[in-house]
């Protein structure tokens, strides 16, 4: 039983850093980022080019490659999301033009990592960190397992309290509530969005490199099977509630397990997402659902 809790952690933590930050772009900027697995995958790729050209540590690669990722989610706000939030008549007309422009993003990465992978899987250097088992509290978990779970709680309950706390933070909530108010108080929505849509592509660049360590593989559709499931939990947790999308994320993760164990791998995704749909049918707004001004 120990063990279907370890791989749940595991399971969910992953899930939790692909989904907290396309929860923090879509719910307050609206974004909605449909690139984001391609970001995700773009993370691993960049550890393995870094690494290609010698030995270094997860240390080093694993800033290096979240500042990969989050440079491109950057350059996907200054080139695609904000000339068409800027030449839209509001922001909700802006929304669709954008997912479409982040689809034709995903579409040249994904096509980028098949070139350079020639189609096949690949896998990180061992040396860059090595695999071994631990001893938490009587639980077996491998270390690499247990900085999974590390990163995704950590990161996220420092992207949490950043955003309910700081002063950006408060910001960001005017600007989700209207951002023609907030350009009048003087917050920049340039700046912020900047800021937000970085904070979002790390996040999936660093669960790109822990998952491919975690799996021993990386390929250039990594990143695609998550994707519809960063969606199911920001909704079964609260579209832009940060707390909602990690708590999603350990209850479907939950669920897959429970799913495996009971009636086969076979079964997982259905019984999962049926789990999604009753919590829906008995709270539609998502378990910690907020209006725009609250979100966080």
């Amino acid at each position: 039983m120990s063990g279907y809790f370890v791989d749940a952690m595991i399971l969910g933590s992953i899930y939790a850093l692909f989904t907290v930050g396309l929860s923090l772009s879509w719910g307050i900027l609206g974004v909605l980022n449909l690139a984001h697995g391609s970001i995700f995958m773009a993370g691993a790729l960049s550890a393995y080019m870094i690494t290609s050209a010698g030995a270094l540590p997860l240390a080093v690669v694993l800033p290096a490659s979240m500042l990969v990722s989050g440079g491109l989610v950057v350059l996907m706000e200054l080139v695609a999301f904000r000339p068409i939030r800027r030449r839209a008549a509001n922001p909700l007309a802006a929304e669709l033009p954008m997912a479409i422009a982040s689809v034709g993003v995903s579409s040249v990465l994904v096509a980028f990592a098949n070139n350079f992978t020639a189609g096949y899987s690949l896998s990180l250097p061992q040396d860059m960190f090595t695999v071994s088992s631990i001893n938490i509290l009587g639980l077996t978990i491998t270390n690499i397992g247990a900085l999974i779970v590390v990163f995704a709680i950590g990161l996220t309950v420092a992207l949490g309290l950043y955003v309910a706390r700081s002063r950006q933070g408060r910001a960001l909530k005017v600007i989700a509530q209207d951002s023609y108010v907030g350009g009048l108080l003087g917050i920049s929505m340039n700046r912020l969005a900047l800021g937000t849509m970085f904070i979002s592509g790390a996040l999936a660049g660093c669960g790109g490199v822990l998952f491919s360590i975690h799996v021993n593989s990386m390929h250039a559709y990594m990143g695609e099977a998550l994707l519809l499931k960063a969606f199911a939990v920001i909704v079964v947790g609260g579209i832009g509630s940060i707390w909602g999308a990690a708590i999603g994320a350990y209850v479907l993760a939950a669920a897959e397990v429970l799913a495996v164990v009971s009636v086969g791998v076979g079964m997982r995704d259905v019984v999962a997402f049926v789990l999604i749909i009753v919590i829906l049918l008995a709270r539609p707004q998502g378990l910690l659902s907020k209006r725009k001004w609250q979100r966080s």
